[in-house]
């Protein structure tokens, strides 16, 4: 969201109603007004929030007369003075004083190490699982991650420190998340989160002072009692959920405000956005989806929680997979039953106007799906990552870039697929991963993992991901 440059005329002159950081009334030569009160720099120019609908606007200093811009560069020059604090309170150059909204998240970004995760036209996030030696607020978190709108500025950032799925997880990322265990417990999980959540707190408060306690979250499930200080448009929410994890997500002030919830996108923009995010290759047959934001699930077994995250966000539903995994029950270091979590991901759709809906096919195929990618609807699929599946999807996405002849094609990986499946399929390495494309030309289906960006869309022959398949299909409606 870009800052409304709001053009004010020379007449403009401030009556001053209240001190730092309340909200003042600013007044024309015409005889209107608006509310307003200064939140940061940009540049040259002041920052104002407008009360009436929250929208940010510029000021050039000059434009104010001298009693007016006096008080605003008080609070200005307050702001200067406070951002060195912060900086070293964070451990990091994340504050500007120029709230997130109004600030390119890879500026963002660069400041804290954060790898880009995503990129869609609607929305972009940056994510890193960081070593032991990286600090933020005091203490080590495990995963960092950033998120921005459709206009490429901030929205919201997460540190998720000791948790159940990060912490002394023993499994591997990607492929290899099927490979070893979790070496937590849950008395070593709650020293370790106790440590972390004393020290972020006495970190924040140094600077901002004493937290303020209300209850935060988007739905019952996830509303919870959190800690909060606000700076400069600002909300930094301090969570720790008992055998679950410590987190500190910095949000916009009027988030806060609003105890978490999230504004409803409409039904009718969400169902065009997802039509025209299909992409069909007239050359080879090929249809997927084009815009589905990636999340990374790291090195846990998080690949329910992340890929429900992925659909819900690619419906208008904002979501956090550590937040899910908890309503899901995962267990340490992953492991999340599908049917926990989908009462939890139900209600949330219902409340956002969606629909939902699953299904169980004894044999997949190409028209099993079909109808849902034609609509720009993603379809979670449970099955089996084995390995002889694996090697298909990497093998043939590689060589698919060099096909020529796609008739040829499609006979080279049928005769293939008709000998794997002829092995016998294993009941383990249980996963949830994304079918978002189709082939009925080559009889091939796009899947997509939530292991990140190399894992966006690979392509398996129908039959193989018959072999590999668990049957169950579900659904994020608009």
């Amino acid at each position: 969201m870009k800052p409304l440059i709001f053009c004010l005329p020379l007449t403009l002159f401030l009556q001053l109603h209240a001190g730092i950081g309340e909200w003042r009334v600013l007044q024309d030569g015409e005889g209107g007004s608006i509310k307003a009160r200064f939140e940061g720099l940009q540049k040259d120019k002041y920052l104002l929030r407008r009360e009436a609908d929250g929208k940010l606007f510029e000021v050039s200093p000059g434009l104010l007369p001298a009693d007016a811009r006096a008080a605003i560069d008080s609070e200005a020059k307050q702001l200067s003075e406070e951002l060195p604090k912060l900086s070293e309170m964070a451990g990091h150059d994340l504050f500007s004083g120029t709230p997130f909204e109004a600030r390119p998240a890879q500026e963002i970004a660069d400041a804290l190490d954060l790898r880009q995760e995503s990129k869609t036209k609607h929305s972009a996030s940056w994510r890193s699982y960081t070593g032991s030696s990286y600090k933020l607020f005091g203490a080590r978190p495990y995963s960092v991650a950033l998120y921005a709108g459709e206009d490429g500025n901030a929205s919201v950032l997460s540190a998720v420190y000791a948790n159940k799925g990060d912490f002394k997880s023993g499994v591997g990322a990607g492929e290899d998340h099927f490979k070893g265990k979790s070496e937590a417990d849950e008395d070593s999980l709650a020293k370790a989160m106790e440590v972390d959540e004393k020290a972020v707190l006495a970190s924040i408060s140094s600077v901002l002072g004493e937290p303020k306690t209300q209850r935060f979250g988007d739905s019952r499930n996830t509303r919870r009692t959190v800690r909060r200080w606000d700076w400069n448009g600002h909300s930094l929410i301090l969570s720790s959920e008992e055998n679950e994890y410590v987190s500190l997500s910095i949000v916009p002030l009027d988030l806060a405000e609003g105890g978490g919830k999230t504004a409803k996108v409409k039904d009718g923009d969400i169902r065009k956005r997802l039509v025209q995010d299909v992409v069909r290759d007239e050359k080879n047959g090929d249809v997927y989806l084009g815009q589905i934001p990636m999340v990374n699930q790291g090195p846990k077994g998080y690949c329910v929680p992340a890929t429900f995250e992925r659909a819900m966000r690619t419906a208008g539903i904002e979501a956090d997979m550590y937040l899910l995994a908890m309503v899901g029950k995962s267990g340490m270091g992953g492991g999340t039953s599908v049917e926990f979590l989908l009462d939890e991901v139900r209600s949330q759709v219902r409340n956002k106007g969606r629909r939902t809906k699953d299904e169980r096919v004894k044999e997949l195929r190409v028209r099993d799906v079909k109808r849902y990618i034609d609509e720009g609807v993603p379809v979670m699929w449970t099955m089996r990552s084995l390995g002889p599946y694996n090697e298909t999807a990497n093998s043939n996405t590689s060589k698919r870039r060099n096909v020529t002849d796609w008739t040829a094609w499609a006979k080279e990986i049928a005769e293939k697929a008709e000998t794997l499946v002829k092995q016998e399929s294993e009941q383990d390495n249980h996963h949830i991963c994304m079918i978002v494309g189709y082939n009925e030309k080559t009889n091939e289906l796009a899947v997509s993992d939530s292991w990140g960006a190399s894992y966006e869309r690979r392509w398996v022959p129908a039959p193989v991901a018959n072999w590999a398949s668990s049957g169950g299909l579900f659904m994020i409606l608009p």
